[in-house]
């Protein structure tokens, strides 16, 4: 009783090892380029993003823009295609709080993106397209490129 016992325990244990080396946490930094006229604003910060499994993944983002606009985030993210990791395309969406830092006003934006991110080594730069719809305002930014790197820890 007592080995078998011990037996399990030591699976259970070495499997939740392999699990947890799966479980990859990655900082970085991170940019959107708003590609629309009147403004061409940029908005850039710190993300840290954590990989739940191959599929699923959660990114936190803050940081600020060049239009005196402060910025706190979150996003899920999911995988596409896992025959292929290099490149890897993903889909998301999440939340964003925009503040002014100048002065009052603020906003609560959904994001929806879609990307490739490429893995060289423990670098992982990657690429996409946002949009946003702004909740107060009622209003829709639909073009805005995202370029950033991740360092996988």
């Amino acid at each position: 009783m007592k080995i078998s016992f011990l037996t399990l325990s030591l699976i259970l244990f070495s499997t939740y090892l392999c699990l947890g080396q799966e479980r990859k946490n990655s900082i970085g930094l991170t940019s959107d380029f708003q590609l629309e006229s009147p403004s061409y604003n940029l908005y850039y910060g710190l993300q840290g993003k954590h990989d739940f499994n191959k599929r699923h993944a959660v990114q936190l983002q803050f940081g600020f823009s060049d239009a005196n606009i402060g910025f706190v985030g979150a996003d899920y993210l999911y995988n596409l295609f896992l025959l292929k990791e290099n490149p890897l395309i993903y889909v998301g969406g999440g939340t964003a709080y925009e503040y002014m830092t100048k002065g009052k006003g603020n906003e609560l934006s959904f994001n929806a993106q879609v990307g490739f991110q490429f893995k060289i080594g423990k670098i992982q730069p990657y690429i996409g397209y946002k949009s946003k719809f702004y909740f107060e305002a009622e209003s829709f930014d639909p073009n805005f490129l995202t370029l950033g790197v991740r360092y996988r820890l």
